[in-house]
């Protein structure tokens, strides 16, 4: 599967997670502005860290026999974030919880909302989900808004649902039905 690659918009594409991405993973979660909007990435991000989640995916790849979470690459094939779904278990459920992360220098740009219409068509086309979810920070509107844009609808307001750095934070919950989707 590692020859898979998905055109999001000129100069961005979505294919595998490989092991040579290990370098641009760790540059690119060297800051918290990731670490802060995230729920699973811890910080400091350090290389254990990105061995053990690149060798998370390439094995949950294998068993499954798809690519569930896919690399966002620049032009040059660069990697500069992810989209998945971690959770998704074919035949087993019907449903799949997508979550996403960018590069700081690429914000701003639109390439998220992008990258998750692209991941959307892709898990209701090939993956064969019925139903996405997704969890948002309260204070992260601009998940929120990349949600939003692509049709997901807000189910609910999780008050103190997560626990980070010692503080109880509230979350939003997103879904999206493949019936909601407009071919």
């Amino acid at each position: 599967m590692t020859d898979f690659k998905l055109k999001v918009r000129e100069g961005i594409h979505l294919s595998a997670i490989r092991e040579t991405d290990k370098p641009a993973v760790l540059q690119h979660l060297q800051t918290s502005d990731i670490y802060r909007t995230t729920m699973h990435i811890p910080h400091p991000y350090v290389e254990a860290d990105a061995d053990s989640w690149i060798a998370k995916r390439i094995e949950h790849t294998k068993r499954v026999g798809k690519e569930a979470s896919l690399a966002i690459r620049d032009h040059q094939g660069f990697f500069i974030g992810a989209v998945g779904a971690d959770n998704f278990e074919p035949s087993l459920i019907h449903t799949a919880e997508i979550g996403y992360w960018l590069a700081r220098p690429f914000w701003g740009q639109g390439i998220m909302t992008d990258v998750v219409r692209a991941y959307v068509r892709y898990a209701f086309d090939e993956l064969h989900v019925l139903r996405l979810t997704a969890h948002v920070l309260e204070f992260n509107a601009a998940s929120a808004r990349v949600l939003e844009k692509n049709g997901f609808k807000l189910e609910g307001r999780f008050r103190k649902h997560f626990l980070k750095d010692g503080e109880l934070l509230d979350a939003r919950f997103y879904g999206l039905l493949k019936e909601d989707v407009l071919r």
